[in-house]
């Protein structure tokens, strides 16, 4: 018999904030930063020089055709546990992935956890299932890409409620 608050959950990718685990997203940690704000666009700077993690849903063109298909990937392969479900376990977990040039996983890592081991654990495979990604275009990146990724895990009540 299905649990009825397992048909209710929701797992939504969201964007990667560029203060995710404490990464601004800047390659000079010595100038002055403006403050921390999801809507900043990132600096043009080169793309990922391999240690700068961009965000995943970051709004800079020349990234946006390779994300969607890697957000895509991840999409797929990832899912709500639903041990985490039926114990009304939610979170935001941030991870780090790191895609070379031919598309292969190097690394996976969480930045910052959600507090739950299993929504962490579920984030990561997610990345891990998802790969091969497709290979890096030289625009993207000219070696290592290194991605950030929010994962939100959220139950969703959508019983009706009584008068």
């Amino acid at each position: 018999m299905p649990h009825p608050r397992l048909e209710a959950m929701v797992a939504v990718i969201l964007a990667s904030l560029s203060v995710a685990g404490g990464a601004s997203g800047q390659a000079d940690p010595q100038k002055s930063r403006p403050p921390a704000s999801i809507w900043r666009q990132p600096r043009a700077a080169p793309a990922s020089p391999g240690d700068v993690p961009v965000p995943l849903e970051t709004q800079d063109p020349r990234f946006q055709a390779y994300f969607s298909k890697v957000r895509e990937k991840i999409k797929a392969a990832w899912t709500y546990p639903s041990t985490a479900g039926v114990r009304g376990i939610e979170g935001e977990v941030v991870v780090e992935f790191r895609i070379a040039k031919d598309g292969h996983l190097e690394s996976t890592a969480v930045r910052r956890s959600s507090g739950a081991p299993i929504l962490d654990e579920y984030s990561m495979r997610a990345v891990q299932i998802a790969a091969p990604f497709p290979p890096v275009p030289d625009d993207v990146a000219k070696e290592t890409l290194t991605i950030d990724s929010t994962f939100r895990y959220a139950l969703r009540n959508d019983a009706p409620r009584g008068k």
